[in-house]
């Protein structure tokens, strides 16, 4: 994969003025540069969509793909950290080029802001091209380690490109978040983002399926040698293994560990977070998108809480009486 080199900023290559995050006292300024053409196509297509229906971004950039030959566009931060995305992933331009006005999980990055002067580790779950592993080990969120776990071997090459990056700062597992380790899985990574999941039998996987070994949580803890004193923040973005995830996660949950989890706006039953309550017994704690944590007693809330179907809500738990228990219990109102 082509990487954007900064000698080849001739007059085809742009910047587009980023948007700044205000984070209670804090910012993320970033730039995006790349082809000035092909970003404003991207961007003229995102336009011209959302005037009409406000569907069929999917077949649009299909048609035009050829043009953008795989193109990369590079996300400046103000800190100097660097994220590529391909101009034709949909999931990312949508974000960066195609709609100024939208935030990308500011609710996540205000909880980690309040955070930067924790120490922990990050266990990056679901980390497609490493957004959060890029931020979470940068300045600007306090230089914390981090691990990306992702399962697409698509995808891995830009997610090692982004490690490269930002002078391999984070670390990378190719395996998928399972209940069982070392299991023989298949993830399919046909489709849009939201699509991509696990598969754990050979007679139901799709066509377009990759294989892939399972990890679980505990062995990932194992693996990086974490002691009982070490702190733990692990975001969950595994597309519906959730529940799974946290089946296999039954010593980490022992220790002081934040799990950052989706609980999707379709789910009217609200399945992880039944789980987390009824079966785990944690507390539950949601994550607005201005920044304030509430705690989440009954799933009765949930209604309230995830209003829109076409999108996915961000929860946090911990085990009852952890330091981050004690910490986020300090932060959050009640719903």
């Amino acid at each position: 994969m082509r990487s954007l080199a900064y000698e080849d900023a001739t007059a085809a290559i742009g910047f587009s003025r980023g948007r700044r995050y205000l984070m209670d006292g804090g910012t993320f300024d970033y730039e995006v540069s790349g082809s000035r053409l092909s970003m404003g196509l991207v961007r003229l297509l995102h336009t011209i969509v959302s005037r009409s229906t406000g569907r069929g971004m999917g077949l649009a950039m299909r048609a035009v793909r050829p043009l953008l030959h795989s193109q990369l566009s590079c996300v400046h931060f103000a800190d100097g950290s660097r994220l590529y995305f391909k101009l034709d992933d949909i999931y990312w331009n949508a974000f960066f080029i195609g709609h100024p006005g939208m935030t990308y999980e500011a609710d996540i990055g205000k909880l980690l802001l309040r955070m930067k002067d924790i120490d922990y580790t990050f266990f990056d779950c679901g980390a497609n091209i490493g957004y959060w592993s890029v931020l979470v080990t940068s300045e600007m969120l306090g230089h914390k380690r981090a691990i990306a776990v992702e399962a697409s071997r698509t995808t891995l090459a830009i997610l090692e490109q982004n490690r490269d990056a930002n002078d391999q700062r984070f670390e990378i597992c190719r395996k998928a978040l399972f209940e069982y380790d070392g299991h023989s899985l298949f993830f399919s990574d046909d489709g849009p983002h939201s699509a991509r999941h696990i598969v754990t039998s050979q007679s139901s996987r799709p066509s377009q399926a990759e294989p892939v070994m399972s990890i679980t949580l505990d062995a990932l803890a194992r693996q990086q040698q974490l002691t009982d004193s070490d702190r733990l923040v692990v975001k969950l973005d595994v597309e519906g293994a959730e529940i799974s995830a946290l089946k296999g996660a039954q010593q980490v949950l022992k220790r002081d560990t934040l799990i950052i989890y989706e609980d999707h706006g379709d789910d009217r039953t609200h399945t992880t977070t039944r789980h987390v309550l009824d079966v785990l017994g944690f507390p539950v704690f949601f994550l607005a998108a201005d920044g304030a944590v509430t705690k989440v007693d009954d799933p009765v809330a949930m209604d309230r809480l995830k209003p829109n179907p076409k999108i996915g809500y961000n929860f946090v738990t911990c085990p009852p009486g952890s330091g981050f228990h004690r910490w986020i219990a300090g932060i959050a109102d009640r719903a």
